[in-house]
């Protein structure tokens, strides 16, 4: 695996991870931690900072033509627990499999003040991730549908 090392701070990486939610040919996301049905996805990884001011997370991309992409957050806090960190730091990389070779992207290390901006950014991150579960869901209905109609369904 080659390592390649990015001159931007890690929150870069969320604009990298809106453009591949969005892409067309994406086949299967998936994100640690899990959450049950009746959880938000946002609140137990704020839930996790408040209680031990350190969370890790993992989204995992498949693409249709065999690429996978990992992406790592890993957020460390400071300041009381029991409430979101007052400051701490975001460290990111991205792992891409495809075409025969894995390249690691290692994003630099940004530091953040305020649990309200580190807040903020998770729960857009959150709302893009849900968004594009639910593109994905309507677009696999749509594929079984097709194969399996019996009956005209309007595009």
């Amino acid at each position: 695996m080659s390592v390649v090392n990015i001159n931007k701070k890690a929150s870069v990486m969320l604009d990298e991870l809106v453009k591949d939610l969005s892409r067309n040919d994406l086949l299967l996301l998936e994100r640690l931690p899990h959450v049950r049905e009746t959880e938000r996805y946002r609140d137990v990884i704020l839930n996790t900072l408040r209680e031990f001011h350190i969370s890790l997370v993992l989204v995992r991309l498949v693409f249709s033509d065999g690429q996978v992409k990992g992406y790592s957050f890993l957020i460390r806090g400071n300041g009381d627990i029991g409430s979101l960190p007052t400051s701490g730091s975001v460290e990111g990389f991205i792992v891409e499999h495809g075409k025969g070779k894995s390249i690691k992207y290692v994003y630099e290390t940004e530091e953040f003040l305020g649990g309200s901006e580190l807040g903020e950014r998770i729960k857009a991150f959150a709302d893009m991730y849900r968004k594009a579960e639910e593109r994905l869901t309507e677009l696999r209905f749509r594929e079984a549908y097709r194969e399996k109609e019996a009956f005209y369904l309007p595009e």
